[in-house]
């Protein structure tokens, strides 16, 4: 791919989270697209730091599922089909409910505030119509359940799969021309993991997850059948 983006420069080259981060919103805004090689140098030239974090930030994004590395050819930009979408959302209700199950009797006060503080983080950028940080606060909210199953393997897991879901859901409203989704949806999702009815947060949240299911698989069949996820 020939697309060219510009980096701004970053004056601390220790400043690995940040050069994660510019890397992350580069992919989820889609300056860095679906498939396109990760060009080390070029980016290193731009931020003005140093190939070595550079590299610790890509290794990081690998780890979360946004980049891929191919033997003898490079990292990319994960590519998006019809099966990795299956994958991800098959994984992610298994996951989902088994967090709720084992985080379920460790709720206290405090994790009630922190769902608190996460969903309001989640509805201000709804507000500001900021389609990257409404994703990642979103993730956010729902990797709270995970963090407080006291399950490393698992937190491990949803760490990874978070990755490719905030790929997937921006590449949707991308497509869809839509900057965050039109109302909060998190509402019951966070009354009910505050409740006493644990069978009722587990179906909810399931079916949270299922609501756009059908509508992005079907983008990423479109994608394949143009074969271009550009």
């Amino acid at each position: 791919m020939s697309q060219s983006i510009a980096f701004d420069p970053i004056a601390d080259t220790t400043r690995r989270a940040e050069i994660v981060a510019l890397l992350r919103r580069a992919i989820l805004t889609g300056q860095l697209q679906p498939g396109q090689k990760v060009n080390e140098l070029r980016i290193a030239g731009e931020m003005r730091v140093s190939r070595a974090p550079l590299r610790e930030a890509v290794r990081e994004l690998v780890q979360e599922g946004l980049l891929t590395g191919v033997p003898y050819a490079g990292t990319f930009v994960v590519d998006v089909t019809a099966r990795d979408v299956e994958e991800a959302y098959s994984l992610h209700r298994v996951l989902e409910a088994f967090a709720i199950e084992t985080a379920w009797p460790r709720r206290n006060a405090h994790f009630c505030a922190e769902l608190d503080r996460r969903h309001d983080r989640v509805k201000r950028a709804i507000a500001a119509v900021d389609l990257t940080s409404q994703i990642e606060a979103a993730l956010s909210l729902h990797g709270l359940i995970y963090e407080w199953a006291d399950h490393s393997l698992l937190l491990d897991t949803w760490r990874r799969l978070a990755g490719r879901l905030q790929m997937y859901f921006a590449l949707h409203q991308r497509a869809r021309g839509e900057a965050v989704p039109a109302a909060d949806l998190h509402e019951d999702y966070v009354r009910l993991l505050k409740g006493d009815d644990m069978d009722a947060a587990r179906r909810h949240a399931l079916e949270h997850i299922d609501w756009d299911f059908e509508e992005l698989l079907g983008y990423a069949r479109s994608l394949e059948l143009r074969g271009d996820t550009r």
